[in-house]
């Protein structure tokens, strides 16, 4: 009996992922992603072309997670100033699993090596920025809590540092304040 011919997004998204948690960025290939999610080589190849589209495909898949997880907190701060800045804070709050962490790791190392990927997170954080400086009434000062915020969770997801609950709390409850006392580019 012969390998499947198709399988879901999703299930080739997953063979990714513990192909390349088992062998990293640099060791993950067409054939091990093929022979992991049980299908043919030429059906990944179809799906994805290279390693490079691969290890993009699987950066847009985790992109795509995340902001559905965004969605879902920018919900509540909908019709505030700096909706934008105060979901990037609260999305912030729960600390990141291991698994996050070398998902981070495995995203940086993949835009180390690949030009394709840096773009994805370019334009990710770009747009970030760019939604940031756009609702601020002070956009200096928004832009420096953004930066603050993006240097805490790069400090963790790059495993230089780890913040427990109260001390990250602390942090993301001052930059919280911050935000909240921007009266946002409507002045509101």
């Amino acid at each position: 009996m012969g390998r499947k011919r198709t399988i879901s997004r999703d299930e080739l998204m997953s063979a990714i992922e513990r192909v390349a948690r088992r062998v990293g960025a640099a060791g993950l290939s067409i054939d091990a992603v093929a022979k992991e999610a049980g299908i043919s080589k030429s059906s990944v190849v179809y799906d994805c072309e290279s390693k490079a589209g691969l290890l993009a495909a699987f950066i847009r898949h985790k992109m795509a997670q995340h902001r559905e997880v965004f969605a879902e907190i920018q919900a509540r701060h909908e019709g505030k100033p700096n909706t934008m800045l105060l979901t990037l804070i609260d999305k912030c709050r729960r600390v990141p699993t291991e698994e996050e962490l070398e998902i981070a790791l495995l995203i940086s190392a993949s835009m180390g090596e690949h030009a394709e990927c840096r773009e994805i997170m370019r334009e990710v954080i770009s747009g970030d920025i760019q939604a940031v400086a756009e609702q601020a009434g002070d956009r200096k000062r928004m832009l420096m809590t953004l930066l603050a915020l993006h240097g805490m969770a790069f400090l963790e997801f790059f495993g230089f540092s780890r913040f427990d609950q109260e001390t990250r709390d602390d942090i993301l409850d001052e930059l919280m304040a911050i935000a909240e006392s921007d009266p946002g580019a409507n002045g509101d």
